[in-house]
């Protein structure tokens, strides 16, 4: 009797240096060999990818040219001829759109979504997987539409912002439900406390909605003061940095350790160096908490049973925090400073009280997590 072939899939539009980007990738791929399909995944910088994660099985994403961010109509028009002499898409029955917030107007979606009207084209199954959609610009909205009418059979989205923005497009309901973040997929691991009082701090760039970049440096330098002052060191920590050809958060780490006072900056340390992904899920392990403004940071924390307050830069961190149900202990990017002083002096004071609930809201999600997936999987595997 002939062996029956495993249905091959391929994880697409994945950039693994940003080490939150990596716990969406990595967490569905795992789930997916478990579940008994073949992967591979399409990543962007592809020999970069290979020698960082030599054990992952990456194939190089299509149309990553530097033209084509400086000229997207070439994409357009050259991505078909890419598509078909391409071995990793040609081979797939179905293409899964990595997990993130990548369908946002703040960036060039066309460029990460025009591939699935092409692989429909082909006659692929396409999907993708616990996304952020939105806030979307008039003519994006307008082209995400269509997409999901045409092009894409089904879509996770992970928080009720994104299912809101849908509903205002009309997209037919029959092509998406409502998730959490894939993340949660990594489970839960209950840690002894550690009594280092040390923290760490996840500091980011951001220049979009009209934030100011000051304004945060400064409300971050405050904080930090208010845990020093609280007997703590700090360590500056991010899940991005550390790649000269990836966003290094250490800089603005370091811009804000620049800024204080010398008897603060004796307790705290710039963390320049990157970090694989499980080097960095272990180090988080050495925290009391984590303040976080990459969310994954947050997650990755509350993952391992560590309190964690979130610095809010787009939609998604609040979201996030609604349905954990700590919604004071994340906070806007640009924040009153003496709102955010009290949100965060008060998360201090009942942090062992989120440590405790965390015991049975991240099990929870968990579950919920792996019962989505397979929801997912049935759906998009129908004949």
């Amino acid at each position: 009797m002939k062996k029956q072939e495993k249905t091959h899939i391929l994880l697409n539009n994945v950039v693994p240096f940003n080490n939150g980007d990596v716990a969406l990738f990595y967490s569905l791929y795992k789930k997916l060999i478990a579940a008994n399909f073949s992967v591979e995944i399409a990543t962007y910088n592809y020999k970069l990818a290979k020698k960082t994660y030599p054990n992952i099985p990456f194939v190089e994403e299509l149309g990553q040219h530097k033209i084509f961010t400086k000229l997207p109509i070439l994409k357009r028009i050259i991505l078909p001829f890419l598509f078909l002499k391409s071995k990793a898409y040609q081979k797939a029955t179905i293409i899964i759109g990595t997990p993130g917030g990548y369908i946002n107007s703040n960036y060039a979606i066309r460029n990460s979504i025009l591939i699935y009207k092409i692989a429909k084209k082909f006659g692929k199954k396409t999907a993708i997987y616990s996304q952020s959609v939105g806030p979307l610009n008039k003519k994006d909205g307008l082209f995400f539409k269509k997409l999901m009418e045409n092009s894409i059979d089904y879509l996770f989205v992970r928080d009720s912002y994104s299912n809101s923005v849908l509903e205002n497009l009309n997209v037919p309901k029959n092509k998406y439900s409502q998730t959490k973040d894939a993340a949660f997929l990594l489970g839960f691991s209950e840690l002894n406390l550690n009594k280092q009082k040390k923290v760490a701090f996840s500091v980011r760039k951001w220049l979009y909605d009209g934030r100011s970049m000051e304004l945060y440096k400064k409300m971050i330098a405050k904080l930090a003061k208010i845990v020093i002052d609280k007997g703590y060191t700090v360590d500056f920590l991010s899940t991005c940095q550390g790649l000269k050809t990836y966003k290094d958060d250490a800089v603005v780490a370091q811009e804000i350790y620049d800024s204080l006072d010398e008897r603060y900056q004796e307790q705290i340390t710039v963390l320049s160096d990157y970090y694989v992904f499980d080097d960095l899920y272990k180090k988080i392990e050495e925290y009391e908490f984590v303040l976080g403004t990459r969310l994954h940071m947050c997650i990755l924390a509350m993952t391992k049973n560590i309190p964690a307050f979130n610095i809010s830069y787009e939609i998604k961190g609040k979201e996030c925090y609604n349905y954990l149900g700590f919604p004071e202990y994340s906070i806007d990017f640009n924040e009153n400073i003496e709102k955010a002083q009290t949100s965060f002096i008060n998360f201090i004071e009942k942090k062992e009280i989120m440590r405790k609930e965390l015991k049975t809201i991240i099990p929870k999600l968990h579950k919920e997590a792996v019962e989505d997936f397979d929801f997912f999987m049935d759906k998009i595997t129908k004949k």
